[in-house]
């Protein structure tokens, strides 16, 4: 799926990790199962908001599975309550 009010939409919550105000919609890259090849993104419904600094935090990390379970915070959770809320507003 790609949507780019979809984005903007997750743009528009606050950093999942610091509570600052989002600049960013990061794909969950192992969310779908972990697509491979390169530049391959999941869809925009696996998006996540982040500010600037945590999202170049995430980047720099590596490993994105395990930058996730070491801040305790639940992406896939986060990504697939907010898309169904955003789904349901925009169908209704």
């Amino acid at each position: 799926m790609r949507s780019k009010s979809y984005l903007k939409s997750v743009r528009q919550h606050r950093c999942l990790l610091c509570e600052r105000p989002s600049d960013d919609a990061h794909h969950l890259r192992h969310a779908e199962g972990g697509l491979s090849g390169f530049a391959r993104k999941v869809g925009d419904e696996w998006t996540v908001p982040l500010c600037r600094g945590c999202h170049n935090e995430l980047h720099t990390f590596g490993d994105e599975e395990f930058f996730w379970i070491r801040r305790r915070v639940d992406p896939e959770a986060w990504a697939e309550t907010n898309y169904e809320t955003w789904t349901q507003k925009t169908t209704s």
